[in-house]
């Protein structure tokens, strides 16, 4: 293949001139000047490509580069002229632009070498040894620590005295907890229809109260059967009517709704309508002397109702219910209790000296609040409830697994 003649640049400017008689000066319009653009273009890309040769130094001007093919920014922009005497103000006058001949397209730019990026890796940091520990061991006889019990687990009045299960149940309801039941469900009452308030007293309210008790020894499939003339029980038809028993049961309340703070807020609390009767229960159980053995474990409250604190457990004897956390002893006494509701590890639960030590042994820490330090009580858990942070706060708790 010969070699082809390079052409200077009064030559190429002679192929770009329009001759005067030419009819592209009148019949230009701007399609077919786009189209002309772009077939130049065209025509000097597939030159680049097939005839890299013409890439010389003696007639290419150094400040221009070539342009990329995938780039729309640096397409070549021939600008047509209308007349002869604008052709010749272009070539009496030096540019620094391209000038493309569309019969025998060369390109006039030169390649520049783009400088490669000089990546500093950082210098590696020293790695410290760590301080090795040395134990020195002696030779010594072995001295159990003293784990006899220092608190004092007998009961003392007023659990002493209770001689019914009437005085013990009243021990735990007293009078100011029924005064609260009996004005927040008259203030609900209100609430609900002003029209129609309900007056709640303390002796409806007992009344109200032993019924329910007795639900769960008498169970009927419908509630209405307890007061039916032959399947009644006489007992409940003699203490309160049917209409008086639904009028109380619709208007229960142990808290104020106005206070109530809706899920995403600050303060939410899952068991906010029934917060004042838990806590008073729990003063109630945390006041009696604890013995020296505690064990901390779960305990279903067996229901089916449809309540999002229902748990299923399979493993229980009761597998629905309602999931308790409690600390009790030995003979089964519950000195304190918290009702699953999702909301185990949440910090405002924590004292300010007491550190997340997960859900789990969270709950442990909370439960063992009440237990007397320093009275060398025997605290056990169960499953996943044990950590050994529980040990370094002073407890002697130990882990169990069935």
């Amino acid at each position: 293949m010969s070699r082809r003649k390079n052409l200077n640049s009064d030559d190429i400017q002679q192929f770009l001139e329009i001759p005067s008689g030419s009819e592209d000066d009148l019949e230009l319009s701007d399609e077919d000047s786009d189209d002309d653009l772009i077939r130049i273009q065209d025509l000097v890309l597939n030159e680049v490509e097939t005839c890299p040769e013409v890439l010389q130094d003696d007639f290419f001007d150094e400040n221009v580069s070539i342009p990329s093919p995938r780039s729309s920014s640096s397409m070549l922009v021939i600008q047509p002229t209308s007349t002869s005497s604008n052709t010749a103000n272009v070539a009496s006058q030096p540019s620094t632009s391209r000038q493309v001949n569309p019969r025998s397209s060369r390109v006039a730019s030169r390649p520049q070498a783009v400088p490669t990026p000089r990546i500093i890796s950082p210098s590696p940091q020293p790695v410290r040894p760590k301080p090795k520990r040395e134990y020195i061991w002696r030779k010594m006889d072995f001295q159990p620590p003293d784990t006899t019990f220092a608190g004092v687990d007998v009961l003392e009045q007023p659990y002493t005295t209770f001689e019914s299960p009437l005085q013990y149940f009243l021990h735990f309801f007293d009078d100011d907890l029924l005064d609260h039941i009996a004005e927040e469900s008259t203030k609900y009452s209100i609430q609900k229809d002003c029209s129609k308030p309900v007056l709640v007293t303390k002796t409806e309210l007992k009344k109200y109260l032993g019924i329910c008790l007795l639900l769960g020894l008498v169970p009927q499939p419908n509630i209405r059967m307890l007061w039916n003339s032959i399947l009644g029980i006489p007992l409940i038809i003699e203490t309160m009517t049917l209409g008086n028993f639904e009028k109380l049961r619709n208007v229960i309340h142990f808290n104020d709704n106005i206070n109530y703070k809706p899920r995403g807020e600050p303060g939410h609390d899952r068991l906010f309508r029934i917060r004042p009767l838990l806590e008073t229960l729990r003063k109630k159980c945390q006041a009696v002397p604890k013995r020296e053995t505690l064990s901390v474990d779960e305990q279903m409250c067996a229901t089916k109702a449809c309540n999002f604190l229902r748990q299923y457990l399979p493993n229980k004897p009761h597998k629905w219910g309602y999931k308790l956390l409690v600390l009790c002893d030995d003979k089964g006494f519950a000195y304190d209790f918290e009702i699953y509701s999702g909301a185990e590890n949440d910090p405002e639960l924590r004292l300010p000296d007491e550190c997340d030590l997960g859900a789990s042994s969270n709950i442990v820490v909370r439960l063992c609040r009440s237990v007397p330090r320093n009275q060398k009580s025997k605290i056990k858990t169960f499953e996943k409830c044990f950590n050994l942070s529980i040990f370094k706060r002073g407890r002697q708790a130990f882990q169990i697994k069935w």
